[in-house]
């Protein structure tokens, strides 16, 4: 009888562990974004794209009005990855690595990365404000932020070192040439006021 006890504890303690290790597996996933969270990963990546803009192509007084005509919505969108990183240099190292991977764009072809950034410009500072919020939602750049958005499918690919990679998603009316989006984006703390070298 002895022996049908430790078996029968065992089997118990199998039953009472598999919910909380597949709980386990499940948050090895990177979660998902949606909403607002969503909307602060576009600006951020936006925003990253303008900053490299203004220093490639020389438009740093362009990326200047941008911050001061946007500076609530950069702000508002800083705090939500601030909640969603939980730690400062979490943001930063986010940051950085999608500076890396938009400054690579601009190498590969400085000038196509110039005339969209003059494009952007174009769209953000024209006669009539536009709402930074809905703008992100289908402008490509913006879209490349590398996040897992909710109710997306997304596949896992050997270049991705097995995580889980968003579908990219192509703007219908996007001209020839233009880059595909997949799915991230961060404000920055303070936005900064690049200062043009003089």
């Amino acid at each position: 009888m002895r022996v049908s006890r430790v078996a029968l504890l065992i089997a118990m303690s199998t039953l009472a562990a598999g919910p909380v290790l597949a709980a386990k597996k499940k948050s090895a996933e990177p979660p998902c974004v949606k909403g607002k969270v969503l909307t602060a990963f576009q600006m951020r990546m936006l925003q990253s794209e303008l900053v490299l803009g203004a220093l490639s192509c020389k438009l740093t007084p362009r990326y200047n009005d941008f911050v001061v005509a946007y500076r609530p919505d950069l702000m508002t969108a800083h705090r939500s990855l601030m909640a969603f990183f939980g730690r400062e240099s979490r943001l930063e190292d986010y940051k950085s690595r999608i500076t890396n991977e938009v400054s690579g764009r601009s190498i590969k072809n400085i000038t196509e990365f110039c005339l969209n950034s003059t494009s952007l410009y174009d769209k953000l500072l024209g006669p009539e404000k536009v709402k930074l919020a809905d703008f992100v939602i289908s402008e490509p750049s913006a879209n490349m932020h590398g996040q897992n958005v909710c109710g997306m499918p997304s596949v896992i690919t050997a270049f991705s070192g097995g995580k889980l990679v968003p579908l990219p998603r192509i703007k219908p009316d996007a001209p020839a040439g233009s880059v595909a989006a997949s799915t991230v984006v961060t404000p920055q703390a303070k936005p900064e006021v690049v200062q043009a070298q003089q």
